[in-house]
């Protein structure tokens, strides 16, 4: 266990060497782009309710862009990029989660352990039941083994045919995050920050729409 400490998102923002995306930046906050988009923080909703807010025609920064999705006061959301005054944030829940730009006005950053113990890696991870990696050690080493499945994982789906992806190998960590890559050409990046795991995959990684990417959570706590 490590103590947090919570400090305003405006004031870290505002930071020598820490600048929000520019005004030309691609303005996409949705749930499959958000694991792909390193590095990610962890932060606390101060307000009785913060709204997400679309990212098309716009948005988030022009017209009627708030959704009908919110979080309450002392959710944690996981962030990542901004853009003039929102943030891309994810709240995981039960379903997936909702990903969408939230006010940063509306957060505090929660400080993270920037290079967690091997231990806390180890262990089985997922997204609901697809998909889903394990972590073990050997010798020093961390390794991964996962699989992912697409329309589904076959015990839930009556597709007659299942694309499928699988993973393993060793893992190089570097600080929260860890990258796995191997001989047809799958790349994920793995970061793990609190009680989550992210990982972003470059697409090649199975067969037609199978995806790592995700925010996932420890299964055997």
């Amino acid at each position: 266990m490590f103590a947090k400490r919570i400090v305003p998102l405006l004031a870290l923002l505002a930071a020598p060497g820490i600048a929000p995306a520019s005004a030309a930046a691609d303005d996409f906050c949705r749930n499959g782009l958000f694991p792909k988009e390193p590095p990610f923080a962890l932060a606390r909703i101060t307000d009785e309710r913060a709204f997400f807010h679309d990212d098309i025609d716009g948005c988030p920064q022009a017209g009627d862009c708030r959704s009908r999705s919110y979080v309450i006061e002392d959710d944690v959301v996981l962030t990542g990029r901004t853009s003039g005054g929102f943030t891309c944030a994810f709240y995981p829940g039960a379903n997936g989660g909702t990903a969408g730009w939230i006010e940063t006005a509306r957060l505090a950053l929660i400080e993270h352990e920037s290079n967690p113990a091997l231990a806390r890696w180890i262990g089985t991870w997922s997204v609901g039941d697809n998909p889903e990696v394990r972590f073990r050690v050997e010798g020093s080493v961390l390794h991964v083994a996962g699989e992912a499945f697409w329309p589904g994982h076959p015990d839930t789906t009556d597709w007659i045919s299942i694309h499928v992806g699988e993973i393993a190998g060793a893992v190089s960590r570097n600080g929260l995050v860890g990258r796995y890559e191997d001989d047809n050409l799958c790349e994920i990046d793995f970061t793990l920050i609190g009680d989550y795991l992210v990982a972003g995959d470059n697409g090649n990684c199975g067969g037609a729409n199978v995806s790592f990417s995700g925010v996932y959570r420890k299964q055997d706590r």
